[in-house]
């Protein structure tokens, strides 16, 4: 993991670098994630074909069906959702935004679950994801979920990035 510092050299959010870390540590599909001042969250996944008109059309239905289902079983009033479905060059790229007041490490599961189980062997997953024991697998999760209650109550005061670089995790500040 490498954090870089910029704009004055203030010191990033060390709950926000430890969440953003453990998440792509933890869910290898991602391949971006971002968490801004605004208090929002970007999930990025790239599939590595170009889905047609009709697949996307099928992803986006599947996600926002089950996100909508997710959030009423949870009692959930949230303020911002949105799935944007984009092809550039020869992939597909997914960007989930929503608030990160309300939300969950449960349906950060469920979107990396739809996404794993309909894109498979297209999607880009990091093959050097380090394999964990059950005792560090419940830890992860542990940590994600103290993290995301943690960024409710301290929100970030500027955007932090967490991408994926041969094999590394890198999350920093801009």
């Amino acid at each position: 993991m490498q954090i870089s510092k910029t704009k004055n050299d203030k010191k990033p959010n060390m709950d926000c670098v430890n969440l953003l870390t453990s998440i792509l540590i933890y869910y290898s599909e991602i391949s971006k994630i971002s968490i801004e001042p605004d208090e929002k969250i970007y999930i990025n996944y790239i599939i590595q074909t170009i889905l047609t008109d009709e697949e996307i059309n099928k992803i986006r239905i599947l996600l926002e069906e089950s996100l909508k289902s997710y959030h009423y079983l949870e009692k959930m009033n949230i303020d911002c959702s949105e799935i944007d479905i984009n092809i550039k060059e020869k992939a597909t790229f997914i960007d989930i935004k929503r608030d990160i007041k309300t939300f969950s490490h449960g349906e950060l599961r469920l979107i990396n679950t739809l996404i794993a189980q309909n894109f498979n062997e297209e999607l880009i997953v990091d093959m050097n994801k380090i394999p964990m024991i059950d005792s560090s697998m419940l830890a992860q999760i542990d940590l994600i979920d103290t993290m995301f209650a943690s960024l409710k109550i301290n929100p970030v005061s500027e955007k932090m990035i967490g991408i994926r670089e041969a094999g590394r995790v890198i999350v920093f500040n801009k």
